[in-house]
């Protein structure tokens, strides 16, 4: 395991060191308290699950910032939107 130190600015920024950006494809982390201090994880798990019934749901395990999630919530309904249309059309030409 890697340590690195980190500075807090400021309002309470820290900046993580190039090399740890650059590993993770994400820009979103979680801290966590944990009883040796504080763990920071990248947010990078989401699920995307799409039900028989034409239910659907998203999953973030980790957690995500409410814009994010917002458009992730958009992007489900199109593809709801677009199932739903192929539906009825499928009825139709029956």
């Amino acid at each position: 395991m890697i340590s690195e130190p980190i500075s807090l600015w400021g309002k309470g920024s820290v900046t993580l060191p190039k090399k740890w950006r650059d590993q993770f494809a994400t820009t979103h982390y979680m801290a966590i308290e944990v009883p040796e201090g504080l763990l920071l994880r990248p947010i990078m798990d989401i699920v995307y699950e799409e039900y028989e019934d034409g239910g659907a749901r998203l999953r973030f395990p980790m957690g995500i910032a409410p814009a994010e999630l917002l458009r992730h919530f958009q992007e489900a309904d199109k593809k709801i939107a677009a199932s739903e249309r192929k539906k009825r059309a499928k009825k139709r030409s029956k």
